[in-house]
């Protein structure tokens, strides 16, 4: 049952921004610096602070984007069982979102700006393909919302170069093995969205979107959902074994329960019951991230000596 909301209201902005997805872009955030703690023994507080409000911006943006965007392309029927959209409903004037999105344009370009001093090169590249991409998931003439490879992209940005960013933000150098936790955070946030695709491959099929969920179909969806939700665990255990000295890697099996308990409630779930499923996803996706910056930390205090990390160097201004 849709919400009877003011326009303009608190509530319709929020709608708008969609915050509980936020987590989704602090999530690789909090594993980067965790690693670049684990690996290399360093930590900067206003990087870290820097880095992921750049990133909550870039979401924020790329959720207003995916809003207008599917209002000016008609893309959405009374069939849609998703979270309703705010210009859709009315909530927000496609005249006040044009003036946010570009608003939160600005802001993402000003924090990227600020990187790119930090991180040089490496980190203009991220800054520019995040803000692209984010814009072109539902804008521009053929949106990636509409072909089978917006999991590819979420993997990669939410998970390779999100988690390989934040490290290289924090240590200007780049070590092989951040690789591994940060496919496995790509491959449970390529979840949330394919779950979230797999609620409307009807609605999404009659639009002409083909995304993963709709070109794979249900039943081998299943078995797609399960295996980017399965990995994870599997390549980060790996990690642990091939180098004893990680064993505090091992944290993240405290949430294996949660986990298994996700591809069997699919096969259970009517469509319209979903989105659920979908914001346990997101949780999951936040205590694997969580478990891995604890893990991170961890390894710290058993590598580097103690106090080797001193308040000074955590909070110094990295300009």
């Amino acid at each position: 049952m849709k919400k009877n909301i003011k326009p303009h209201s608190l509530e319709a902005w929020l709608a708008f921004f969609r915050p509980k997805t936020l987590w989704i872009a602090a999530a690789p955030v909090l594993v980067g610096t965790g690693l670049a703690l684990a690996f290399d023994g360093k930590c900067n507080f206003w990087i870290f602070l820097l880095t992921l409000l750049g990133a909550m911006t870039i979401q924020a943006m790329s959720n207003m984007v995916n809003d207008y965007a599917y209002n000016v392309r008609k893309a959405e029927r009374s069939d849609r069982v998703g979270i309703p959209r705010a210009t859709t409903e009315g909530w927000i004037s496609m005249d006040a979102a044009k003036k946010m999105i570009g608003a939160m344009i600005v802001l993402a370009c000003l924090f990227g700006i600020a990187l790119i001093v930090i991180g040089g090169w490496a980190i203009a590249l991220i800054a520019f393909l995040s803000i692209l991409c984010g814009y072109c998931y539902m804008g521009g003439p053929k949106p990636i919302a509409y072909t089978p490879f917006g999991e590819f992209l979420v993997f990669l940005f939410y998970g390779l170069f999100a988690v390989g960013g934040t490290f290289w933000l924090q240590t200007l150098s780049f070590n092989i093995l951040v690789l591994i936790p940060g496919t496995a955070l790509g491959l449970i946030g390529a979840a949330v969205l394919f779950i979230n695709n797999y609620r409307d491959v009807e609605h999404d099929l009659s639009v002409g979107r083909r995304t993963l969920a709709a070109v794979v179909g249900k039943k081998v969806g299943v078995f797609v959902y399960s295996c980017m939700i399965y990995i994870p665990f599997i390549i980060v255990g790996w990690l642990s074994i091939a180098n004893h000295s990680y064993w505090p890697f091992l944290f993240v099996l405290l949430a294996l329960p949660r986990a298994s308990f996700l591809p069997s409630i699919l096969k259970k779930t009517q469509q319209a019951d979903i989105t659920f499923l979908m914001l346990r996803t997101i949780k999951l996706e936040v205590l694997f991230a969580l478990l891995l910056t604890i893990a991170g930390i961890g390894v710290f205090y058993l590598t580097w000596p103690l106090g080797s990390l001193s308040a000074s160097t955590i909070f110094a201004i990295p300009f």
